[in-house]
């Protein structure tokens, strides 16, 4: 039987180089985001793949969030890998400047999806299972003008080594993986004026999250793009 993930915001960027990565070593994936439209624009694109499943999702819907778990647990029967990718960037901005409204999104999406997500899938990961939450720079280090993105990257921290915690038990591995500077929309946004092609490809980032679930990385770790 082929290993079996859940990868969310798996449509475009470092999602989508895990999905095709995941794919081409004969993984079984389940993906979403929120386009159904841009699910499906994947879909033809990797020529229709019968190994891979989608299905629009807002993770920060608890709602939502739910019915994809039990679409993927449908698909797939176990879980042996979950990624937690989706994320938003919000504004870059002084504190005293930030929308609340942005605020209260960039929240919603990096913590309480996080949460959803992981919550009604942890019932059916398979013992000897991994979760890769993927996290950043500024939520290592005080990240000025970075507002509730950096602030949520934290808290994906703290949930992983919380989490890794609870799992231990259950073998069941837990990481937060900070993929640097990355060739990806999010980091177009967040740093317009900086040439893209002198950063690292999405694949790049996916190779390396390959070789840390097959590593002897201690759960709970906090890991740095090619630190392993």
């Amino acid at each position: 039987m082929s290993k079996r993930a859940i990868v969310t915001g798996g449509s475009k960027g470092i999602g989508r180089a895990i999905v095709e990565r995941l794919l081409r070593d004969g993984w079984s994936v389940c993906t979403c985001s929120r386009s159904e439209e841009g699910l499906r624009l994947m879909w033809e694109e990797l020529e229709r793949p019968g190994n891979l499943f989608y299905r629009a999702c807002n993770v920060e819907d608890k709602r939502s969030a739910r019915e994809f778990v039990n679409f993927c647990v449908e698909k797939l029967g176990k879980i042996d890998l979950l990624v937690n990718n989706a994320a938003m960037l919000g504004e870059r901005k002084p504190i005293e400047d930030y929308t609340e409204e942005v605020w209260d999104e960039v929240i919603r999406v990096n913590i309480n999806g996080l949460f959803y997500i992981t919550k009604y899938a942890l019932p059916y990961v398979e013992r000897g299972g991994v979760i890769v939450n993927m996290s950043s720079g500024a939520g290592k280090r005080p990240a000025p003008y970075w507002g509730a993105y950096a602030v949520s990257k934290f808290g994906v921290e703290g949930f992983s080594m919380l989490l890794a915690e609870e799992l231990r038990r259950k073998d069941i591995r837990v990481y937060a993986l900070n993929p640097g500077a990355t060739r990806t929309r999010m980091r177009a946004q967040a740093y317009p004026q900086e040439d893209p092609t002198k950063l690292k490809p999405a694949y790049l980032v996916a190779d390396f999250l390959i070789k840390l679930i097959n590593s002897n990385t201690p759960s709970g770790s906090s890991v740095d793009y090619n630190s392993i």
